[in-house]
């Protein structure tokens, strides 16, 4: 299972998205939470979709994403658990959740972080750059508890993280993580730059689109879990 939600550079989300659509990945479940930002979005046949965490299926891959995240912590952990059980009752092996990390210009990292050690080792015993020291911060949001649950439930999960320069799209990270992912995980996926790039064009372009209706105000205490490391 790889999956990825809006976050620095919105690394982890292009893949998913790029993936989902040179593939033509079929969607196959939805899951709903009250707590998911009130946004409905239209969809690709221009029908209101409710705010959700989509999952597609691409040959032996299950592939996870949305265009938000719940914005309280306990509807957060909710959904990571639920979507890592999901993964343990299709009998997922390994869930890798791919973000991004804001770095200084010239730093150009892709790792790994584990949650737990057989996986680590495992994963260090390959040709995977697995670190013990970063992010010296820790993993925030959905993402990190969908990163560090995966033991709780019996499935490993790991972050995979590319720097980033934390513009609003950064295709050439996304391009570099997908590379070593292919090259740690032997996942075969190949995505043309020409495809991820005009993916992240159109991104952007929904990021300046204007919404209807009303949006709540948060409060910083509210907003806080939105933020990604």
């Amino acid at each position: 299972m790889l999956a990825a939600l809006p976050g620095v550079g919105n690394v982890g989300k292009l893949i998913i998205d790029s993936l989902t659509e040179s593939c033509e990945a079929e969607e196959v479940l939805r899951l709903i939470h009250p707590d998911m930002p009130p946004q409905a979005n239209l969809d690709s046949q221009g029908l209101l979709s409710p705010p959700h965490i989509s999952f597609h299926h691409n040959g032996e891959l299950v592939l996870v994403t949305a265009d938000g995240q719940p914005v309280t912590p306990s509807g957060q952990h909710e959904c990571a658990l639920e979507i890592l059980r999901l993964a343990k009752q299709s009998s997922c092996q390994h869930v890798i959740v791919l973000a991004g990390m804001a770095a200084a210009v010239g730093e150009e990292d892709v790792f790994l972080v584990c949650s737990d050690v057989d996986t680590r080792l495992e994963l260090e015993r390959g040709s995977a750059d697995v670190r013990r020291d970063q992010p010296n911060g820790g993993v925030i949001g959905l993402v990190g508890l969908l990163s560090s649950l995966g033991p709780v439930v019996g499935v490993s999960s790991t972050c995979a993280i590319s720097t980033t320069l934390g513009s609003s799209v950064d295709p050439i990270a996304s391009q570099r993580l997908l590379t070593s992912l292919d090259s740690w995980f032997d996942l075969k996926l190949e995505i043309p730059y020409a495809t991820m790039d005009r993916m992240g064009v159109h991104m952007a372009m929904l990021g300046e689109k204007g919404v209807a209706g009303e949006m709540p105000e948060l409060t910083e205490e509210d907003n806080a879990p939105m933020l990604y490391s």
